[in-house]
Order: structure tokens, then C-alpha cells, then sequence
């Protein structure tokens, strides 16, 4: 079976490349998103919710967009590692 040469990485195809800009796209979503909820006046929104309730979930919205850019982060340097390792 035929090894890969070792004085070149090795490429990701494009549907890796789509799903990594599409993880880090999400990220930044969720984070915009929250920061919406928590900054936005009560009036220009027709949500019906209290104002804790959305302080919250715009917390947490907040957190989960930054777990997952950690999460994506660590995936992407050790992925990068592998490369440089072969």
C-alpha cells in the first residue's frame, strides 16, 4: 500500500474544510445570538418573555458558543498536530 510522502502534509478535503467553518460559523452564532437577547430592548422584540428569562437564556447561549469553540479549538490543534507529525 502506498504511504503518504512525508515532506508535504497531508491535505484536508473540502468537506472537512466546510464542516470546520461551519462549527466555527455556528460558534460565533450562538455567542451573537445570546448577546442579542441580553442587549436588545424588550420592545423591538415580541417574545413575551421576562427579562430574567432572557438575561438567562442569553446567558447561556453565551457559554454554550464558547464550549463549543473550545471544543473546536482542541479538535483543530490536535488534528493539526497529527500533520505535523507524520
Amino acid at each position: 500500500m502506498l504511504k503518504p510522502r512525508r515532506d508535504r502534509p497531508t491535505r484536508k478535503n473540502p468537506a472537512q474544510k466546510f464542516v470546520r467553518i461551519f462549527t466555527l460559523l455556528m460558534t460565533l452564532l450562538y455567542v451573537a445570538l445570546g448577546l442579542f437577547l441580553i442587549f436588545i430592548d424588550e420592545g423591538q422584540l415580541n417574545l413575551n418573555l421576562p427579562d430574567e428569562v432572557r438575561i438567562v437564556l442569553g446567558g447561556i447561549l453565551i457559554l454554550y458558543g464558547a464550549a463549543r469553540f473550545i471544543r473546536v479549538y482542541q479538535l483543530n490543534k490536535r488534528s493539526k498536530n497529527r500533520i505535523d507529525e507524520d
